[in-house]
């Protein structure tokens, strides 16, 4: 079916009230908004691949990390000058803590973002993702400072301390975590780790975590941008898996979230590349 046919018939859907005999009420087509969430949070919480690919990935990260550390130890060394201490930055949402049971509130109670959001985040008991304290004690280890950079509001940072500190996370204190400002963007943010520390890894779920040459980018742009970083993923910035939410969904909606199901249902079936 083409694209347009394809929106034309969820327009229909939701407007007519029914498609192919099933009838749909508002209420239907509201949870029909979360529904396409489902399958993304299923294989987030439960799938054995999952696991394995956020273990696979900071598995490797240590490996990375432990032979540019050494490289960093021998240049300066050689030039015999005081340098700057190495830090990693990580995202903290889905790159270090687990919230899907936010998400997968969400999904069961028909809620939409920020609902639960400042309820959950105030139970401080998100899980640890896979991997993620077995690579930041090694990095500890390591005399590496960790950074905690994330797009969580500054009012809770007591909150999020707490979490962090609840599973015994080296660096989890108010210096190392760094928090939103007044922008999502955080080349700043990391500019001003940058000015004591030498950024030898950066680690997100989001692209925008890596670098800001994805930020606000639109799909084929943030597609596209990947190439630039290539030689280095897997080595100073480092990806992990999130099918859940982030920008790669709000570029296919051009960042205004303030669409209606319908048009970004719409936008969806158009993001879509068919056989023919």
């Amino acid at each position: 079916m083409k694209k347009s046919l394809v929106a034309a018939s969820i327009v229909s859907a939701f407007t007519i009230g029914s498609v192919t005999g099933i009838h749909i009420t508002r209420a239907d087509m509201e949870r029909s908004s979360q529904e396409q969430n489902v399958m993304a949070t299923n294989w987030f919480q439960t799938s054995a691949e999952n696991k394995a690919l956020q273990i696979q990935i900071y598995n490797q990260a240590t490996k990375e990390l432990h032979g540019t550390i050494n490289k960093k130890n021998a240049k300066d060394k050689k030039l015999n000058a005081k340098a700057k201490p190495a830090a990693v930055v990580l995202d903290i949402d889905e790159t270090v803590l687990d919230n899907s049971p936010d998400t997968a509130w969400a999904i069961k109670n028909n809620a939409k973002h920020p609902q639960g959001w400042d309820e959950w985040i105030k139970m401080a008991k998100a899980d640890l993702i896979p991997g993620a304290k077995e690579f930041l004690v090694a990095a500890s280890k390591m005399n590496v400072e960790l950074y905690y950079l994330t797009n969580r509001d500054e009012k809770y940072r007591l909150e999020t301390l707490k979490n962090l500190k609840l599973h015994g996370l080296p660096d989890a204190d108010n210096k190392h975590l760094i928090l939103k400002t007044n922008t999502a963007q955080k080349g700043p943010r990391q500019a001003q780790i940058a000015k004591t520390n030498e950024i030898v890894m950066l680690i997100g779920d989001n692209s925008n975590d890596l670098s800001d040459i994805f930020y606000k980018s639109d799909v084929k742009t943030r597609y596209n941008n990947v190439d630039k970083i290539a030689k280095e993923l897997g080595v100073k910035y480092i990806q992990l898996p999130n099918p859940m939410y982030g920008d790669w969904e709000s570029a296919i909606y051009d960042y205004d979230m303030k669409k209606t199901d319908q048009e970004k249902a719409i936008d969806r079936y158009n993001a879509l590349k068919t056989m023919k």
